[in-house]
């Protein structure tokens, strides 16, 4: 199945495509061939995260990291963030960014999803938010 009839099926279930939990888990399998049985968990995944109301105060929490709207959040929406919150200083503020990322970047691509912003803030320890 393509990335486009994934999104189209979803789409058809009235999961919305622009959910930052949809844009992590469609990310994560971006590089991978689609199955059936893989939507179908994804989907499952998906409508259970989505009507998960207690999730809404990480998702406001996600989206006030993510600047640019874009379903990410980068180096930038961190710095940004951190800088406005002031809690560190300006010569902190790359070595606090590294560690936010080498916590919760588990596929390195540079940026968090909210897939791995939610596993992030679910680690007992360690967690720079």
């Amino acid at each position: 199945i393509s990335m486009d009839d994934t999104r189209r099926l979803l789409a058809a279930n009235l999961i919305p495509t622009d959910h930052p939990y949809v844009v992590g888990l469609l990310d994560d399998f971006k590089n991978d061939a689609i199955t059936y049985p893989m939507v179908v968990e994804l989907y499952t995944k998906m409508k259970e995260n989505i009507e998960n109301k207690s999730m809404d105060e990480r998702l406001n929490l996600f989206k006030k990291y993510d600047r640019d709207n874009n379903g990410f959040i980068n180096r930038y929406d961190l710095r940004e963030c951190l800088k406005e919150d002031e809690y560190y200083n300006e010569d902190e503020l790359d070595t606090v960014i590294d560690l936010v990322l080498t916590f919760g970047d588990s596929n390195n691509d540079g940026k968090l999803s909210y897939i791995e912003f939610l596993e992030m803030l679910s680690k007992p320890d360690g967690s720079p938010f």
